[in-house]
């Protein structure tokens, strides 16, 4: 009901768009056929060309944030390698165990001689030389590493100055080491932190992690490498001045490592952020960043997993193809404008004869038959006022004929009153044999005749095509009769009680012929024939089971008889005798019911013959 009252408006404007003159329809079928496509073509072309700046320009940034994903594993390539070097330089091993067994004694309370703490001070001061002194080298190795720190196991810092020294050096090692502690002997990356170093001043860092180990691969102390994030800005700041965007790494851990205005630096990515999606190599989507609709790429980093995303603005992307855009809505509007006076034009031109023969067709409405239409041309206007003239003579004629019509109706309807006079003398001479028998004391001759009369009548004179079931099966105990007055005691029929079907319509003549063909072909001199006949519902169909116990058929026999079937009557009644009856049942069957509908026959030979009649199921009321 609610989809009904839903598609009512539509059809309404559908009704009323029928309503319209024809010049009109045209008008709208030019503007569908011209201006519609015309407007979708700019549309579309439009659009194909946006989105090819946008394809070309995303496949463009998908490299830099490929290659600056690329530089980024080399940057943290070299940190890593850095952070190594310690393992390969004896000479900083031996320092880092020369200072742990130092502290190792502090704690154990050995001082010594009563020279001793002179002695230790001294010592440590030449551990701290010869450490630094290692640093020194290790600061100059790589220009954009801020600072380089060794650690021995019991947290003693050594560093030399290059860019600054972190202020928290004794917070951070507790967490260094903790990081460490997770992958043995694998660098860890710490994610970019503020850092306030003795100058007191701020920079983002992020660090390289690693233990050191002795030649017995005992852990004596660690190395941290810092890097300012001040290096990426060199190789992004000019992309992101081309597209005016912003450039993000991200880590595995979904903090910020690195961003262009350091709106986001150190924090986690919250969660549905969308810096959260792309979590595959390398892609792009369209989101909405600080309130501007921008395309963001990224890809991910294979050595560290760290992503970089990069966002590009989407109208500075269409800012170049603004002309264009402008250009092409000027010439559609001009197409669509000089399209729509055409139309108009041409839909009143074509419509002009149309229009004309409206009015002639007005006229004769009012009865006046004495019009015609001027032929001007030969195209479909000018053959419809062709046959609108032959039509208007046609109509004469017939007006002519109609009088001539009506004195010949009396005597057609004589004539068929008439025809209904050699019925009723044949029943009116069968009435007076079976008054005669009776007079002679024939009973027979009278029951003959009398049964005779009213099978022809059930035949013949009603012309109703449908009957009820008591009609048809009162027929067919009629023609038991008179087959039994010819065979004395060879035939018995057996009807089961039918008492709720018997308002069930059903084709007339229906099952008599199918009894005839058993009599005819199935009859056994040596027994009495039962024919038996039942009825059953099945669905919305009705099935009347007719079955004999006469001499059934073999299988190739009731194989020709299935064929023959379902050929039509013509063909079938040449190529088989036998069923002729059977197929003019089962024709008109199919026929008033449906192709699903008609005979199925089933046959033993030496036991009988079963015909399943299926029919529609239809009541008399209905």
């Amino acid at each position: 009901m609610l989809k009904r009252l839903h598609l009512w408006p539509l059809r309404g404007r559908l009704v009323q768009l029928t309503q319209l003159r024809m010049e009109w329809k045209l008008i709208i079928i030019f503007v569908c056929l011209l201006i519609i496509p015309i407007s979708l073509l700019s549309y579309y072309s439009d659009q194909n060309y946006v989105s090819s700046v946008q394809d070309n320009t995303s496949a463009y940034v998908q490299e830099v944030s490929k290659e600056t994903a690329n530089r980024l594993d080399e940057y943290i390539q070299d940190m890593e390698k850095l952070s190594t070097i310690p393992a390969y330089v004896d000479e900083i091993k031996e320092n880092l165990e020369l200072s742990n067994r130092y502290y190792e004694s502090l704690e154990s309370g050995q001082t010594g001689a009563p020279s001793a703490s002179q002695s230790l001070t001294l010592s440590s001061v030449e551990i701290r030389q010869r450490i630094e002194s290692s640093i020194n080298f290790l600061n100059n190795i790589k220009e954009d590493t801020t600072s380089v720190y060794l650690f021995d196991q019991y947290g003693n810092a050594y560093y030399r100055y290059k860019s600054g020294v972190r202020q928290d050096i004794d917070k951070r090692y507790a967490v260094w080491k903790q990081a460490v502690g997770r992958d043995k002997g694998l660098p860890a990356l710490i994610p970019t932190e503020e850092v306030v170093n003795n100058t007191n001043r701020r920079n983002y860092l992020f660090s390289v992690v690693r233990e050191v180990f002795n030649n017995a691969y005992e852990p004596i102390g660690l190395i941290v490498v810092d890097a300012n994030m001040d290096s990426f800005e060199r190789f992004v700041k000019d992309m992101d001045e081309v597209t005016h965007g912003k450039t993000f790494i991200i880590n595995k851990e979904d903090i910020v490592i690195y961003d262009s205005d350091r709106t986001f630096m150190t924090r986690k990515v919250e969660a549905g952020h969308w810096l959260q999606r792309g979590r595959e190599p390398q892609g792009s989507f369209i989101e909405d960043v600080d309130g501007r609709e921008s395309l963001v790429v990224y890809s991910v980093s294979e050595r560290s997993g760290w992503r970089v995303v990069i966002t590009v603005p989407l109208d500075e992307l269409t800012q170049g193809v603004q002309r264009t855009r402008e250009f092409t809505l000027f010439a559609t509007l001009l197409t669509i404008s000089l399209a729509l006076v055409l139309s108009i034009f041409l839909s009143f031109a074509l419509t002009r004869s149309l229009r004309k023969l409206l009015l002639l067709m007005k006229s004769v409405q009012q009865g006046n038959l004495e019009v015609s239409f001027p032929v001007t041309t030969q195209d479909e206007a000018g053959r419809l006022g062709n046959q609108f003239n032959r039509m208007i003579e046609r109509i004469r004629q017939l007006i002519e004929e109609n009088t001539r019509i009506g004195e010949r109706k009396k005597e057609a309807e004589l004539h068929a009153l008439q025809s209904q006079i050699n019925p009723h003398f044949i029943y009116n001479t069968l009435e007076s044999i079976r008054m005669t028998a009776e007079f002679n004391d024939d009973d027979e001759v009278a029951d003959m005749t009398e049964i005779l009369g009213k099978l022809l009548r059930y035949s013949i004179t009603d012309k109703k095509e449908f009957v009820q079931v008591e009609d048809e099966l009162e027929h067919l105990r009629n023609y038991m009769k008179l087959q039994e007055f010819r065979y004395p005691g060879r035939f018995r029929l057996e009807i089961e009680p039918y008492g709720r079907y018997e308002s069930l319509r059903m084709l007339k003549l229906t099952v008599q012929p199918i009894v005839e063909n058993a009599i005819l072909h199935g009859m056994n001199p040596s027994q009495t024939m039962v024919v038996s006949v039942s009825l059953a519902l099945s669905g919305e169909d009705a099935v009347m089971v007719i079955k004999d116990n006469g001499v059934g058929m073999s299988g190739e026999t009731l194989e020709k008889l299935r064929r023959s079937l379902s050929l039509p009557q013509a063909e079938g009644d040449r190529r088989d005798k036998r069923g002729i009856g059977l197929r003019n049942v089962n024709e008109r069957l199919k026929l008033y019911y449906g192709e699903a509908y008609g005979l199925e026959v089933y046959s033993t030979e030496g036991e009988g013959t079963e015909v399943h009649v299926r029919l529609h199921r239809t009541w008399e009321q209905e």
